[in-house]
């Protein structure tokens, strides 16, 4: 592991900004806004897909498309159709293959330029209570108010190198990033599996070279655009201007002439461009692939300096299944994100924080968002100098700038232990702030970003080294093979994602969580046998796969039969089905010896499955047909007629009872398949009444005779003396 860089940090830290000059970066960001990107839309499908299928899929479900671009369960793809939005999102939606289906929105940048000025102080890291502030050349001397900072140098003094044990990863999803700014080339981010510039995918992510990121904007892998007409300088490029993202890679690793928050660690920025063109426009589509590639990256941390006013469940779904933590601007707009939301600041996340921006006086900017219940806290953003491209140091302001503050703060954080947690790192943020009283009522946690509390805190870090175990469990239910499985997680950090592939793999098929079929129930239904891997892994990037083999029902159910004559002459047959396996799904009949075939073609007879009987007239066959939920069948033919009855046995001849007492007169009649009906009758009704199954129950005292008799004509009798109990009483009473 590299070493941790501590270079130069004690002569950054007494000032905090070397005395340089810098030119002015003229224009302005746009505002917060979401425009939809041109009939374009996004569909999340519930399993992952090739291309191809992909295209039958959408081909079946919009008449006139094209698919811009496929990956793993995500497809984005134009709609020419001229149907509704409304129309065509309710079919996708209502189809069972889709996740999600919504439209591809446009995001905003949530920063903004301050007119003519260039500095040389980092007030948001150390405020002493007054500034310089550069009007071109002429340094003014303005007050502030003091400590109104994030004590930077304080949160240095408790950094020690032997700390830190690890390599901290955060993705800036911005515009591009100068990966060869003096102040950022050491930090930026290298695919060690990626061999740079030999036109191929090494390691198998769907990009081709792409050594330090991507650039999802222009899809290629320039995480950077310049403009070299000038003498061959690297200088920003008019039309596709990488400033922003730049700004606020800086903000959290930058090395020199401004200190980043993270630059005393080893920390890495991972350059992922969804923003581009004139207008630094972006959309959803490109952020959820950012989002996903960062997680396959195995990023720490996520920062978010943009938004947009459309909700996006895709967004949402993909950073809640994320183990990064997510920092991101709550806007700029000055608006109220409770009643008008701004995404993704205004989702409900554990594993993210949302960022409201102060000035250097401690109130709340006039254009910052904030919400009681949507923005979790704050961070100094105005007058902000980092690094923009070509090598250059430029002011921006608004939450843009205070996300990465926060961001930089959390590097620290994940610096000292592996296997930490989003939600544990937030909790400490959220737990050790500044408190501000200016911001009382506007934010859910009034104040700014303590990097010194918070690192005071670092006891407090929880680390999960514990891989999260699951089983499965293969059950029939009706005509899917039900899997269930049993997931724990003992380490503390919860389980983030739950994912399965057909075959045979290991966790590194599932780059992270970021590939496989997703489960959002701990339950998979499937239409046929095989072997499948489920992968399971908790928010401490704890991962771990299980290798289940499905075995199908392959066994026929078993069938017997039996058969009783009516008293009108009709016969009742009475069907045994049974399947241990999948169950029983239908029993069916038709007169006659029938092949299976003939079975499928002509209408079938259902058996009754409340009592599993049918009625027919005898002397014919019958052909009786069981099938259990897998379609494995069982066909019989059964003979219907009359087997008369040859011997009849009673299991008493003579009994006595009392009166209101009950007592079951049992025929056996033999041969044992005799269709021979047995009927009762008592020769005195006022003193026994008999039951159709031969339960007897004594109404009165005295002596009575029960008859039964076959269809075939066989009899037995049996005397059933009845008495009173009260008068057999009576005698001893006397005495």
């Amino acid at each position: 592991m590299r070493k941790v860089f501590m270079k130069s940090l004690h002569r950054l830290i007494p000032a905090l900004l070397l005395l340089l000059s810098f030119p002015f970066l003229s224009g302005e960001a746009p505002k917060d806004s979401a425009f939809s990107v041109a009939s374009e839309y996004i569909v999340l499908w519930e399993e992952s897909l090739s291309s191809e299928e992909a295209m039958l899929r959408l081909s079946a479900l919009c008449p006139d498309f094209s698919l811009t671009e496929h990956a793993d369960n995500l497809s984005i793809f134009r709609n020419f159709s001229g149907e509704s939005s409304e129309s065509l999102l309710k079919r996708l939606n209502n189809e069972p293959s889709v996740s999600v289906a919504e439209p591809n929105h446009s995001t905003a940048l949530c920063a903004s330029l301050n007119e003519m000025q260039y500095g040389d102080t980092q007030w948001a890291l150390h405020n002493t209570g007054a500034y310089t502030y550069y009007i071109k050349d002429l340094p003014i001397h303005r007050s502030s108010v003091s400590d109104i900072d994030i004590n930077l140098p304080e949160a240095y003094e408790l950094l020690h190198p032997d700390s830190f044990s690890r390599t901290v990863t955060v993705a800036v999803i911005d515009t591009g990033v100068d990966i060869y700014h003096p102040a950022l080339a050491q930090n930026i981010w290298i695919n060690e599996n990626e061999i740079p510039n030999n036109g191929k995918d090494d390691d198998g992510n769907g990009y081709i070279d792409d050594c330090y990121g991507w650039d999802f904007y222009n899809n290629d892998n320039t995480v950077c655009h310049y403009d070299t007409t000038l003498s061959g300088e690297r200088i920003a490029s008019s039309t596709d201007n990488d400033n922003h993202g730049t700004h606020c890679a800086g903000i959290i690793a930058s090395s020199e002439g401004v200190l980043g928050v993270a630059a005393g660690i080893d920390v890495r920025i991972l350059p992922l461009k969804i923003h581009g063109g004139e207008k630094n426009s972006g959309s959803v589509a490109d952020a959820i692939k950012a989002v996903k590639y960062a997680q396959a990256a195995g990023a720490d941390i996520c920062n978010m300096s943009w938004g947009t006013t459309v909700y996006s469940e895709a967004l949402e779904t993909v950073m809640r299944e994320s183990d990064m933590l997510f920092i991101v601007a709550a806007g700029n707009s000055g608006g109220n994100n409770n009643s008008t939301p701004l995404y993704p600041a205004s989702y409900s996340l554990d594993n993210m924080i949302s960022v409201a921006y102060v000035t250097q006086f401690g109130e709340l900017a006039e254009d910052s968002n904030y919400g009681l219940s949507t923005v979790d806290i704050a961070a100094p953003g105005e007058g902000i100098f980092s690094t923009t491209v070509g090598g250059e140091y430029h002011y921006l302001s608004g939450s843009s700038m205070a996300a990465p503050l926060v961001s930089g703060v959390s590097a620290l954080l994940y610096a000292y232990n592996d296997s930490l947690y989003p939600q544990n790192v937030k909790e400490i943020i959220l737990q050790t702030l500044k408190p501000l009283d200016s911001l009382i009522g506007y934010i859910r946690y009034p104040g700014i970003v303590d990097a010194a509390a918070a690192l005071s805190s670092a006891d407090l870090l929880s680390s999960d080294r514990i891989t999260p175990t699951l089983s499965a469990k293969t059950e029939y239910q009706d005509t899917a093979l039900a899997i269930h499985l049993k997931t724990e997680d003992l380490g503390g950090s919860g389980i983030r994602t739950l994912r399965y592939a057909a075959g045979i793999h290991n966790a590194s098929y599932f780059r992270n969580g970021t590939l496989g079929q997703s489960m959002t129930e701990p339950v998979l239904f499937l239409g046929k046998s095989g072997t499948y891997t489920f992968y399971i892994s908790d928010y401490a990037g704890n991962e771990n796969v299980l290798v289940h083999s499905v075995q199908d029902d392959v066994l026929p159910p078993t069938l017997s039969f039996s058969s009783h004559e009516n008293p009108d002459g009709s016969f009742t047959v009475t069907v045994s089905a049974k399947d241990d396996a999948s169950g029983i799904k239908y029993l069916r009949y038709l007169e006659g010896d029938q092949t299976e075939r003939f079975f499928h073609l002509m209408a079938q007879d259902l058996i009754p499955t409340e009592n599993n009987s049918f009625t027919v007239t005898g002397g014919a066959l019958f052909t009786i047909q069981a099938s259990d939920y897998r379609g494995n069948k069982t066909t019989s033919v059964f003979e219907v007629k009359r087997i008369p009855a040859e011997k009849l046995f009673l299991n008493t001849a003579e009994r006595t009872i009392h009166v209101n007492e009950t007592f079951r007169l049992v025929p056996l009649v033999l041969p044992f398949h005799t269709t021979d009906y047995v009927s009762y009758s008592v020769s005195d009704e006022t003193l026994l009444y008999v039951a159709p199954d031969g339960t007897l129950t004594a109404l009165s005292s005295g002596t009575a005779t029960v008859t039964v008799t076959t269809a075939s004509g066989l009899s037995k009798s049996c005397t059933i003396h009845i008495k009173d109990p009260e008068n057999e009483m009576l005698p001893h009473l006397l005495l």
